[in-house]
């Protein structure tokens, strides 16, 4: 066994692998042995007392550095918490910066390691795109939110409250700032297909930054709109923080009764089309209908035939929106569209004079053009005519509801007829 002695003579000749070797083989008489004990804490001390005065290019040191660091984390020999962090930034200062960062996450706040997690950070954005994030964790109503929030950016005639896409972007970056700016992020959406309409792509940043980077930038346009539009910023942070409704609105007597689900059934066309159906999806939401939209939805591994048949079965009304790309393929069965379409149609079938789950949107073409022949029978909402939309959605939203525009009045009594 080795004694306390022999550790000093090699602490005085800076015989550092030699003492760090017998911190790992005499672990167990060391954690025993009160003499051995002290004289590991001493070169525990002079060590790392004399390792900044090293080169920083000594490779030994770093090495040493680090089967230190191999025996504390693996709890072979315990360092005192001061010169575990000591440990810690000294090898941050002499590691290259990939591999200096995950040393540095030990200790994130303090400056060097700020700086390294910076770097590093930067350099990942360089390479690879800033890659918008999965979101885990929403506000309640956050649909509604967005819509509310984007109507109020969305005036041009406004130059107090209009955000337009640099605008929106550098209030991003201002906590996320390694977000990129307006003309790379446009860039790398037109790279990756992506929509660069405002609506869409506000939405998408929203939603892919962390939850509380969200809630920073969130508060910062709202902050900005309330000298302006102050009751609509109110409307949003009552919504926001689940707070009773102290603003003035009307509050429909039915409001309790439970929202109406709808599934939306529709082709992936083209963008243009895929816009419009998400745009049509959250203004029903704001109208207090629950939405099922894949795109709400849907992430990458989703079970899409399990995603249907539940969602379908839950639905209380069904939104077929008809394109000829649509009929294509539910004649042909292909894709997401003909899965939906065949269990639609069994139902349909089943319920020919009743159907009342069921609401066809004639969206593109001619009925015979875009609507499958068994579905012709049925009365469609014409939407082909965007300056009419509003008039269409009406009936849309009605039928939703069951409350229609033209109701036939109570039957009355038979009145009294006398004889001529």
């Amino acid at each position: 066994m080795i004694n306390q002695e022999d550790l000093y003579q090699y602490l005085l000749k800076e015989q550092w692998k030699e003492i760090i070797d017998i911190l790992y083989k005499e672990k167990e008489n060391i954690k025993s042995d009160t003499l051995l004990s002290v004289a590991s804490k001493t070169f525990e001390t002079e060590f790392l007392s004399k390792v900044k005065n090293y080169d920083i290019l000594r490779s030994d040191i770093t090495q040493h550095l680090e089967i230190l660091y191999t025996l504390h984390y693996g709890k072979f020999y315990s360092l005192t918490d001061d010169n575990y962090k000591f440990l810690i930034l000294e090898i941050v200062k002499r590691k290259t910066l990939n591999q200096a960062y995950g040393y540095a996450t030990i200790f994130p706040d303090e400056e060097i390691c700020k700086k390294v997690i910076s770097e590093y950070n930067f350099q990942k954005v360089k390479e690879q795109g800033y890659k918008l994030k999965e979101p885990k964790i929403l506000p309640k109503n956050w649909i509604e939110i967005y819509n509310r929030l984007f109507e109020i950016i969305n005036n041009q005639a406004d130059t107090a409250t209009y955000f337009p896409g640099r605008r929106f972007i550098d209030t991003v970056r201002q906590y996320e700032p390694y977000f990129p700016d307006y003309s790379q992020f446009i860039n790398q959406r037109n790279v990756e297909g992506k929509s660069i309409s405002r609506k869409i792509f506000y939405y998408d940043i929203l939603l892919g930054l962390t939850e509380d980077v969200r809630q920073k930038v969130i508060s910062r346009i709202l902050e900005i709109l309330r000298p302006f539009e102050n009751e609509k910023v109110i409307q949003i942070e009552n919504i926001l923080e689940n707070r009773e409704q102290t603003f003035k609105e009307h509050i429909p007597s039915n409001s309790k009764v439970r929202k109406p689900t709808v599934f939306i059934s529709y082709s992936w066309d083209n963008e243009e089309h895929k816009t419009w159906v998400l745009n049509l999806a959250n203004k029903l939401c704001v109208d207090g209908v629950e939405v099922i939209l894949d795109r709400y939805f849907l992430r990458p591994g989703t079970n899409l035939p399990h995603f249907v048949e539940k969602n379908l079965d839950k639905a209380d009304r069904v939104i077929i929106i008809f394109t000829q790309n649509y009929k294509l393929k539910a004649d042909k069965r292909t894709g997401g569209v003909g899965y939906e379409y065949s269990i639609m149609n069994v139902e349909l079938y089943n319920n020919q004079t009743s159907n009342d789950k069921i609401i066809p949107i004639l969206r593109q073409g001619s009925k015979e053009e875009s609507i499958p022949t068994f579905m012709q029978q049925f009365i469609h909402i014409d939407t082909r005519n965007d300056d009419n939309f509003e008039n269409s959605y009406n009936d849309l939203i009605r039928e939703i509801y069951n409350e229609p525009e033209i109701q036939r009045p109570e039957i009355g009594v038979k009145p009294t007829l006398g004889r001529s």
